[in-house]
């Protein structure tokens, strides 16, 4: 039987499909190729000798107006294949901390039907962009919805990671008691579990120790902290070996080799797990300082902090470096030297006002203030206090909001302002309520 003329045959192949948009809409190989591609490039892609990118895909798509599904939806990088693409490529977007990536991704591979398991794998990711974006409800339902999809039989270290998130998210709430239990139950399932993941493990460790810290638990804190630097620690010849795989990945990726791009992923993502987490380690760090400092050891956190500050300074983290100068500053002021505390604090918040991290922001500003009373400038000291008591009324830390209160009002109080003194304990004593008039 003779074969149907070209015009009425159903296109098959994405070049057959790519040809017969573009005859619909009467554009020349030429118009479709625009200023982006080539006419070669299209007359190549038509005659099935080129896979087109998913990039250069889009482009001729958009160009044709028509969806990318229609060139390659019943294809063979369909179904658990191009949802596992997206995963991992979601996955490689948290590395980063590219949230709107993580959002496409985990978005494209959720519209893909996934399993229970797998579903709540993706949640999480959405869950984590939510928490780093402040959407904090939003991150809740998330969770709550992916730790009732979990088995914890068949899954643990998917359960563990809910869990850990979850903590992380109530401690962010001020919720410190509730952030405490659910850590310290995925650290509990990680042994019991025999879940052998580094970078899980050291993420735990670094906020459960951080919640010890702040419901004033010191010698636990410490000994968590410890732990956890103790397990960050990996080689660093590893991170450049996944980060080579990460590169292989993407240029596979763009070639449209997608059975490439994802086993170079998963290579990648495999090492990850095994390397040293700066970021972790950075946190331990500037932690490990607090802690020093609080439990009066002046000389082991000044020697803690120069060490953060160079590792800071090496992997270009501006964040944990202007935090560890608020430290600085602390310490500074300490050993009775408010001048250097003012500076130290004064431009560390100005880097942190730029970062938009309004807790840390605040922490320096409580630096400046206590650096400005020592140093008889009461304006200054006030005018610094009531807006750290703003900034932490504004995102809700009702813990950091009552010790910050506090002590402004012991201040107020030495120096002989007694209704404010007063005022600013009752702000201690109940953060939530209304704040005392400026």
């Amino acid at each position: 039987m003779a074969s149907l003329p070209e015009a009425v045959q159903k296109p098959v192949t994405l070049g057959e499909r790519v040809r017969a948009a573009r005859h619909e809409l009467g554009l020349s190989q030429a118009q479709l190729a625009g200023d982006e591609l080539t006419k070669g490039f299209i007359s190549q892609v038509e005659a099935g000798l080129v896979r087109p990118s998913l990039r250069s895909l889009q482009i001729i798509a958009s160009r044709l107006g028509r969806s990318l599904d229609y060139f390659i939806g019943d294809e063979s990088l369909a179904g658990a294949k191009r949802r596992l693409f997206h995963r991992l490529a979601a996955q490689a977007a948290l590395e980063r901390r590219d949230w709107g990536a993580v959002r496409h991704e985990t978005t494209s591979a959720l519209a893909q039907q996934p399993p229970a398991a797998e579903r709540a794998t993706l949640l999480r990711f959405l869950a984590t962009a939510d928490t780093a974006e402040g959407k904090r409800e939003q991150a809740f339902e998330r969770l709550g919805e992916a730790m009732a999809l979990v088995d914890a039989n068949s899954d643990p270290t998917e359960l563990a990671q809910l869990l850990h998130a979850r903590g992380v998210l109530y401690v962010e709430h001020g919720q410190l008691a509730a952030g405490a239990e659910s850590l310290e139950a995925a650290r509990d399932l990680m042994e019991q579990r025999e879940i052998t993941d580094p970078r899980l493990r050291a993420r735990t460790l670094v906020h459960l120790g951080t919640v010890y810290r702040r419901l004033h638990r010191t010698a636990k804190a410490l000994a968590t902290y410890e732990l956890a630097l103790a397990v960050a620690s990996r080689s660093s010849e590893l991170r450049l070996a996944a980060q080579s795989h990460m590169g292989v990945a993407v240029a596979l990726y763009d070639a449209g080799e997608l059975d490439g791009a994802i086993a170079n992923y998963q290579r990648a993502l495999g090492l990850f797990e095994r390397v040293s987490d700066t970021a972790v380690e950075l946190s331990v760090m500037q932690s490990l300082a607090t802690v020093q400092f609080e439990h009066g050891d002046m000389s082991a956190a000044r020697e803690t902090v120069d060490r953060c500050s160079e590792r800071a300074a090496l992997a270009g983290d501006v964040r944990v470096g202007a935090i560890v100068d608020v430290l600085r500053a602390r310490i500074t002021l300490e050993e009775g030297d408010a001048d250097g505390a003012l500076r130290l604090a004064a431009a560390a918040e100005e880097r942190l006002a730029e970062l938009g991290d309004h807790r840390q922001q605040a922490d320096a500003l409580r630096v400046a203030a206590a650096a400005d009373h020592q140093r008889g400038d009461y304006g200054s000291s006030d005018h610094a206090y009531r807006q750290a008591i703003e900034l932490l009324a504004s995102i809700e830390d009702h813990p950091d909001l009552s010790t910050l209160a506090a002590e402004y009002a012991q201040k107020l109080r030495a120096r002989g302002d007694l209704e404010s003194a007063f005022a600013y304990l009752e702000l201690a004593r109940d953060p939530a309520a209304s704040r005392p008039a400026s």
